[in-house]
């Protein structure tokens, strides 16, 4: 069980983020995840590739552990039950099959093609450092490094979508 937990855990965690954003209630779905898959394995053995994986893995062991913990995160939301029971398997984009060494070379290729402040100011916003901090750096004011990495964020997205019409 821990080599798949090793191979697989970062697969899971990432698209549980994306559903709860809190890391710590995304490892507690993945511990019951784990748990579960460990008492039934019996709907993976036949699974051949990632995305298939990660599609059983959500459909049969992921969905309900998620429906709770979105219904308590989400008590004085109002969603109708049909709604939460809807929930289905995510679609997978392009840069979800890919591997993480792929996404860091596309990633390097676009940060290349960004001017060099652009560049500076998300390379110190990706280690995380503050607005604050990064505007020091740059010796700008805050307000002009938030308008910065916005703009740079749109335009790596609008990057990202034009690689992927390529593929």
């Amino acid at each position: 069980m821990e080599p798949f937990v090793r191979a697989t855990f970062s697969i899971f965690i990432r698209h549980l983020y994306r559903y709860l954003g809190n890391e710590v209630e995304c490892e507690d779905v993945l511990e019951d995840v784990y748990a579960d898959i460990w008492e039934n394995p019996g709907h993976l053995r036949d699974v051949a590739g990632e995305k298939q994986l990660l599609r059983t893995v959500y459909l049969y062991y992921m969905r309900k552990r998620l429906r709770e913990v979105y219904r308590r995160i989400n008590r004085n939301l109002h969603l109708s039950q049909t709604d939460v029971k809807d929930l289905t398997a995510p679609d997978l984009s392009v840069f979800e099959m890919m591997s993480e060494s792929e996404l860091r070379q596309i990633l390097h290729r676009m940060l290349g093609k960004l001017k060099t402040r652009e560049r500076k100011a998300i390379e110190l916003w990706m280690q995380g450092m503050s607005n604050r901090a990064i505007a020091n750096e740059l010796r700008t004011t805050v307000g002009a490094v938030k308008m910065l990495e916005f703009r740079t964020v749109l335009k790596l997205r609008e990057m990202l979508k034009s690689y992927c019409r390529e593929d």
